[in-house]
């Protein structure tokens, strides 16, 4: 843990800019020595960014009306509801122009690329002036508005007013309505939309490992930005990128903690450890680099673990890949909530001391298979870990393994490392015939759902045909099994847990 570089930015959610935004931007005080909102410092272009035409009607009529009615331009962008709807609230305010997102009522905070859509739209507006919801309207308000400033926390700084009723620090619009804003900067949204810490629910830092992938974990962070419920910490370990990951994590996001390796030559496991043992909250979100999650995955996933026993670590959520299968997609064993013999390790919420008891991932592993591997050790400790459904994000990578002689290798090798400690003798003897069947399995299969908590193995059959010189690989992969049997024999502890599995239904 001392052969490296680090760069440590804490967040602090009391200093303007610490949620999010270039600290490059000015960002002067709130003036609230006056009340008044003069519509003389509204520049125009100017886009009403609502939930619902309802949720703008409430929050904004008269602004819009006022600024219609001086021939500002203004459009009127809604997530839910028909256009029709939009249109003829719009036209009763004097709104010519309307855009909407199409959602459903309710699903705002599950919308996949929420802010990047957001983004695309009031970059193609160009408004000089956003007008939103604050932070503790509705379900749908509240998921829209922290979408809304995390897309503005990047891009042209352009003013930004927040509906805020009864708020201290708001300006008020001369009318009859008397509409309140807080009128910001656009870096300065996303603090003045983050909720209040709860103390009933405990707070979470999210931990990412990555290489290369800079643009991926742009849009990573911008979705973990704009949760309804905040991560207290975001931690990102860089492993020796060498495209301007590093760079741009100091630059866009500040209020990242980045530990910045010295060479690229650890693996995965060893690189998420890192983060792990760096953890002071009570929950730890385990992410992969090229996924983006929708609003309320946190908030979602906290409220489920919450409800769960001390005994339940991890709470796995539902990944959605490319290439995946409708069939497997809908299948009720990949649907359904259940406890199983692994997690998602690209999505999950765990408890932070239940992963240090167990001892994180095991860095003998290298990649691939830690996530089972570790599971076996939260069972043997009386642990459990839930599959949850009903909070998903979206993955990058393609639906099955990784194709290539190294995925292969890893993914072949691991599992029966993983086995020798944990798998009890009677389920060590079948090994050899379930392999056998996996290797033989077709992808029709896989791709009906039938194959649930086994989502490493998806594809290695494919694996196996398509990579040139995978028997050569697989033959490696059992010289290196061989030469680790010391190693997993002193680490033996069968796990006899009513959820344990092999890896390879």
């Amino acid at each position: 843990m001392t052969n490296r570089e680090s760069m440590s930015r804490p967040a602090n959610p009391s200093n303007p800019g610490s949620d999010g935004g270039s600290s490059a931007r000015p960002r002067p005080p709130l003036d609230t020595t006056r009340r008044t909102l003069d519509l003389a410092e509204i520049p125009g272009p100017v886009a009403f960014v609502f939930a619902s035409a309802r949720d703008a009607g409430l929050a904004a009529k008269d602004l819009l009306t006022q600024l219609a009615r001086r021939g500002e331009a203004v459009v009127l962008v809604v997530a839910t509801g028909s256009e029709a709807q939009a249109r003829e609230a719009a036209a009763a305010w004097g709104v010519r122009e309307v855009r909407t997102l199409g959602l459903a009522a309710g699903a705002v905070g599950a919308t996949e690329s929420l802010v990047a859509r957001l983004r695309q739209m009031l970059d193609e507006l160009a408004p000089h002036t956003v007008v939103g919801p604050d932070g503790g309207s509705n379900v749908d308000g509240r998921a829209l508005s922290r979408a809304l400033c995390s897309s503005l926390a990047r891009g042209a700084d352009r003013t930004v007013l927040l509906a805020a009723r009864g708020d201290a620090r708001a300006l008020q619009l001369e009318g009859p309505n008397a509409e309140s804003f807080l009128i910001l900067h656009a870096g300065q949204a996303l603090d003045a939309t983050r909720p209040p810490h709860d103390p009933t629910v405990p707070r979470t830092t999210a931990v990412v490992s990555t290489w290369n992938k800079k643009e991926d974990v742009r849009a990573n962070l911008e979705s973990l930005r704009a949760q309804t419920l905040p991560f207290d910490e975001i931690v990102v370990v860089d492993n020796a990128s060498r495209d301007g990951t590093a760079a741009m994590l100091a630059q866009e996001f500040p209020e990242v903690r980045a530990i910045v390796m010295p060479h690229d030559r650890y693996g995965a496991c060893e690189t998420f450890n890192l983060g792990f043992k760096s953890v002071t909250t009570e929950l730890t979100a385990i992410l992969d680099d090229d996924i983006v999650m929708p609003p309320d995955w946190l908030e979602k996933a906290t409220r489920r673990l919450m409800r769960e026993p001390s005994s339940t670590a991890i709470v796995s959520t539902q990944v959605v890949e490319p290439g995946m299968p409708e069939s497997y997609r809908t299948s009720p064993a990949v649907n359904e909530e259940r406890y199983m013999s692994t997690f998602r390790g690209c999505a999950s919420l765990a408890r932070t001391d239940a992963l240090r008891a167990a001892g994180y991932y095991d860095e003998r592993l290298f990649i691939y298979g830690n996530e089972r591997d570790l599971t076996c050790r939260l069972l043997n400790l009386g642990h459990r870990v839930l599959q949850f459904p009903d909070a998903h994000v979206f993955h990058k990578t393609p639906f099955g393994i990784k194709m290539g002689k190294r995925s292969l290798f890893y993914h072949a090798r691991n599992a029966w490392l993983s086995q020798l400690k944990y798998a009890p003798a009677k389920d060590l003897v079948r090994m050899p015939w379930l392999v056998a069947s996996v290797l033989l399995r077709g992808d029709r299969k896989e791709a009906q759902g039938n194959v649930t908590d086994a989502v490493g193995t998806i594809g290695i059959g494919r694996s196996i045909r398509e990579t040139p010189g995978a028997w050569l690989v697989l033959v490696k992969a059992g010289f290196s099994v061989l030469r680790n049997v010391p190693y997993c024999m002193a680490r033996r502890a069968p796990c006899r847990a009513p959820d344990f599995e092999l890896p390879l239904h």
